[in-house]
């Protein structure tokens, strides 16, 4: 690894004690008592805290402090990346961090010291695409024909960059209490990174407590893999919030989305795969406990802004899921291998509440179906057994995309219709958030525009 300044990094498996525990914050100030300057002791050298990383990562490194990342940085030779609580990177204009297959990144904060990965500009003048994202790559199963895959947008030629395998149980690290913002820089053109990529992601993989904002493309991807997340917040992404294809088999519980009421596409984009409808692992996710707003939930602006996209054969489950004020359908369902696995009971809606979509027709097409289709989706998803709420207010904390309240009012009929399935924690509302006093989103997310 080369560094604009001399940073000897330590290796985190040495036996010495980690004496140092000592982050910097978003102001810069340091989180511990134990250090008196803004170099901290590591167990082989000196880390200097505020310096810029480029090239490669090829041992054991942990990031007590704050760094700022140039190019694409690439961990990799099985090396584990840790960034410690209270940390923030920044990333300069076609910056990125990219985790090779056999490498982790451990980046575990806290509610009151989140991690934050975010632009180098100044607050005020950041954007969308100010710098690339995360990318992890795993070895955990996807449905493309020979099993791997290169990272879109890098070097195709760069074995580091390839992902996909045999073992399900792959871990590509953990992300808890993160936050990833002003992202998406266009690596090649029409190509822009996601705020986070995971691709073949094993289910040894820990993501809780994770926030994506204002990404340039999709806010999560997930090209194949087995992981499960909880507590996902994704707010103005561009493109889609979480986009899943190539085989991804996981699920997430406890989501809330928002869009920009001036920009975005999918809240779900759904994908088997494109050159084989019916390959397998067959993209199947389960979303448990959703709160989804649209772009016409916070104004009039004509946005390409819909609830779910299900196309390329994939199949699909969501529960206790709030689907609000999407300028489009709240779910289109496109290809005939798609209505067969949706026949075959495949894709799932229910305890479900759908109110505000279709905004541009004033709700005349909620549902939207591929040209010349006659799959009777409304049928599907209004079936009383379903027991989906449709047209009722959830009666929402605030809609506001700069200060989102996702907490519903004590009457909102979202309270006592929700039932999660085997296997999620129980659940008896609809939504990301159960109540005012239960609302995980406080107190570690930010929704600056800029």
């Amino acid at each position: 690894m080369t560094t604009k300044k001399t940073l000897p990094m330590f290796a985190a498996a040495l036996a010495l004690p980690l004496v140092f525990a000592q982050g910097c914050g978003d102001d810069g100030m340091q989180t511990s008592d134990t250090a008196d300057t803004a170099d901290s002791d590591t167990a082989s050298g000196e880390e200097e805290c505020d310096s810029e990383i480029e090239g490669t990562i090829e041992s054991d490194t942990t990031w007590t402090c704050s760094h700022t990342l140039k190019d694409i940085v690439t961990v990799k030779n099985n090396a584990k990346l840790t960034v410690m609580p209270g940390v923030t990177i920044k990333g300069l204009n076609g910056s990125a961090l990219v985790v090779a297959k056999g490498s982790q990144l451990i980046a575990e904060g806290t509610k009151e010291q989140p991690i934050v990965f975010t632009s180098a500009l100044a607050e005020g003048s950041r954007a969308r695409g100010d710098w690339g994202g995360i990318v992890l790559l795993g070895d955990a199963k996807n449905n493309l024909q020979t099993g791997s895959g290169i990272a879109e947008g890098l070097d195709a030629g760069n074995p580091d960059y390839a992902y996909g395998g045999g073992d399900d149980a792959y871990s590509c690290g953990s992300l808890k209490w993160v936050r990833v913002e002003y992202v998406g820089f266009e690596l090649t053109k029409d190509n822009e990174l996601n705020g986070v990529t995971f691709y073949s992601c094993g289910s040894g993989t820990t993501v809780d407590y994770l926030q994506v904002h204002m990404g340039k493309d999709d806010g999560i991807e997930m090209f194949g893999g087995t992981w499960s997340g909880k507590h996902i917040v994704v707010t103005g992404a561009q493109d889609d919030s979480v986009d899943c294809d190539q085989g991804y088999t996981g699920s997430l519980q406890h989501v809330a989305l928002i869009q920009d009421p001036a920009a975005g596409n999918y809240a779900f984009e759904l994908s088997n795969q494109a050159d084989n409808l019916d390959a397998e692992p067959r993209t199947a996710p389960k979303f448990v406990n959703v709160t989804a707003i649209g772009t016409a939930a916070g104004g009039d602006i004509e946005t390409q802004s819909a609830g779910v996209r299900l196309k390329e054969g994939v199949s699909a489950e969501f529960y206790n899921a709030i689907f609000y004020g999407f300028h489009g359908p709240a779910v289109e369902l496109t290809e005939g291998a798609t209505e067969a696995v949706a026949a075959a009971g495949g894709i799932k809606f229910m305890n479900d509440l759908f109110f505000g979509n279709s905004a541009v027709d004033d709700g005349a097409t909620p549902y939207v179906v591929g040209e010349g289709s006659t799959f009777d989706l409304k049928g599907l998803i209004e079936d009383p057994a379903n027991k989906n709420l449709i047209d009722a207010d959830p009666q929402l904390g605030s809609l506001d995309f700069t200060a989102p309240n996702f907490a519903p009012a004590d009457g909102s009929p979202v309270r006592g219709a929700g039932a999660a399935p085997a296997g999620f924690d129980a659940a008896d509302y609809i939504g990301a958030v159960a109540n005012a006093a239960g609302d995980w989103t406080l107190g570690w997310t930010s929704y600056a525009a800029n």
